[in-house]
């Protein structure tokens, strides 16, 4: 089995977090490649920064010439998530999607523990996309950056036990990390709250790993149809490499 798990933002030091989680998720026969665009924002902290991104993604995906099994998208806005299921074969998931669908089977509703408070309005907008707006108790911000976060560890996980216990007094029985920047950190917070608490990136990676081994494919019929051949002007944006 070979995998490919991109994280849509640019950031080395984000890419190299979600390299140590699914190295560590993986079974021993799988094979892994962990990488990110070559075009488009350090952090994705906008519908403005999804778009850039989900272009980025869908020319790395347009270049890619070995072949894969499954693919996972590492953002919790599961940026370029529909395009990238449309145009790969394989089974392509992305990390909110994946923890969000989990989730619903440890406990009757759940709430993401998210970076800004920017990021509040967005994720409640991917949850009603999703259609699991009944199950949510509510998104919390730690009113950190991404990238601030993904700098200042300790303070990071003291904010998420501070946020995550204001999500539990307000109902939710599961939480998730809404950030790939917070992968690795879901055991403090889960001892600290007595409550489940889902690092999306290993959530999702052993959610694709066991779709892959069990040879669920994605439909074709409707959402994620094909695109149908189109003439692109200036194609070589999206078909060749940055020099």
């Amino acid at each position: 089995m070979n995998l490919l798990i991109v994280n849509p933002n640019t950031s080395e030091a984000m890419t190299e977090d979600i390299r140590r989680t699914v190295e560590q998720a993986k079974s021993p026969d799988v094979s892994v490649t962990v990488t990110r665009p070559d075009f488009g924002p350090e952090a994705l902290e906008s519908f403005y920064d999804y778009t850039l991104a989900a272009f980025g993604l869908c020319r790395l995906l347009e270049q890619k010439t070995e072949q894969y099994d499954g693919v996972l998208i590492a953002c919790y806005g599961d940026p370029g998530l529909y395009a990238a299921k449309e145009i790969c074969d394989c089974p392509v998931i992305g990390i909110a999607e994946a923890s969000i669908s989990v989730s619903l089977l440890l406990g009757s509703r759940f709430s993401i523990l998210t970076a800004s408070e920017k990021a509040v309005p967005m994720m409640e907008n991917m949850v009603t996309q999703y259609g699991m707006q009944s199950r949510c108790a509510g998104v919390f911000p730690i009113s950190m950056s991404v990238l601030d976060a993904e700098a200042n560890r300790d303070e990071m996980v003291t904010r998420l036990i501070a946020t995550g216990q204001r999500a539990v007094n307000a109902g939710a029985e599961v939480l998730i990390l809404g950030c790939a920047g917070m992968t690795g950190f879901s055991g403090p917070v889960s001892r600290t709250l007595g409550v489940p608490v889902m690092d999306p990136v290993e959530t999702a990676y052993r959610t694709l790993e066991m779709m892959c081994r069990g040879n669920i494919s994605l439909s074709k019929k409707g959402l994620y149809k094909t695109p149908d051949q189109k003439n692109l002007k200036n194609e070589p944006l999206l078909t060749k490499k940055f020099v």
